[in-house]
């Protein structure tokens, strides 16, 4: 919707066009699906709940996840609409984006535990000390360069660098919007390196685990094919398809290590031997 400029195709909220079902125009039909979208989201997060309630109710795990999704999916189409009724203010959108972001990894948790996945071969945490500030830090920096990337698009800076890796020949460029988008690709790579040391070291450490194996490869697998992705947009001349995939692949990215990251809280713990079950909760 935003690389197509249709975060107006409804300039009004929560009707568009003062009108329930709106004609649509190519603009109209875009910004309208999107609210549709959402509005079968919500219900599905009022159907999960239910569910939930019914067969699970004593997992507080999932009950509180499925809450928490209930509350954002609410707290994300509100901001939508203020984002309309705003006429699209930058930050707002970089709120409604974080929100949204937030979302998909609750989400993603509720299915994470929701699966009986059995582990044969669980970690010692003592054998893996300090994975927890390198979870950590791999949520905040990936989550900081989605930020930065919507940053960068809300203050009109995402197409001004037209070469890459440099932006006008510099490593510094001179110029507002050109340091923004340079920003952009420092944090990039700084979280593409700092991803893969992550995930190297948990594939070392837990290598007991083929399912912190796997989840290692998908997170270090989506980052690395999404930074060669922003160069190709560059090359490509900024194509709106390619800088909507772009972003599609930044989610890819996201989830991808909140999996990871879900794995090894589910490989490294303190005491396999108290564990009465397999089922990789976490807690």
């Amino acid at each position: 919707m935003r690389t197509s400029a249709s975060g107006l195709g409804c300039p009004d909220w929560p009707l568009c066009h003062g009108e329930l079902v709106p004609s649509f125009d190519f603009h109209t039909l875009i910004e309208y699906s999107h609210r549709m979208t959402g509005t079968i989201l919500g219900l599905l997060v009022i159907v999960l709940i239910i569910l939930t309630l019914v067969f699970h109710r004593r997992n507080q795990i999932l009950l509180g996840l499925s809450f928490a999704a209930l509350a954002l999916v609410t707290i994300a189409g509100l901001l939508g609409g203020i984002t309309v009724l705003t006429e699209l203010v930058w930050w707002i959108r970089l709120v409604h984006l974080s929100v949204a972001q937030l979302l998909i990894a609750t989400l993603a948790l509720i299915i994470w535990n929701s699966m009986d996945l059995t582990e044969s071969n669980l970690v010692s945490e003592s054998s893996h000390f300090g994975w927890k500030w390198k979870a950590v830090t791999s949520i905040v920096i990936v989550f900081v360069l989605i930020l930065s990337g919507s940053y960068m698009v809300g203050v009109g800076a995402s197409t001004s660098c037209a070469s890459w890796p440099l932006c006008r020949g510099s490593l510094v460029p001179e110029g507002f919007v050109y340091s923004v988008n340079m920003g952009h690709r420092y944090v990039a790579a700084i979280a593409t390196t700092f991803l893969a040391y992550v995930a190297v070291s948990f594939m070392r450490q837990g290598k007991a685990s083929s399912l912190l194996r796997k989840t290692s490869h998908c997170a270090i697998g989506f980052m690395g094919f999404q930074f060669l992705f922003g160069a190709f947009i560059v090359w490509s001349g900024f194509s709106a398809h390619m800088r909507a995939a772009h972003l599609s692949i930044a989610t890819l990215v996201w989830l991808g290590t909140v999996i990871m990251v879900a794995a090894a809280r589910s490989t490294f713990r303190n005491d396999p031997s108290t564990e009465q079950t397999a089922r990789t909760y976490i807690k």
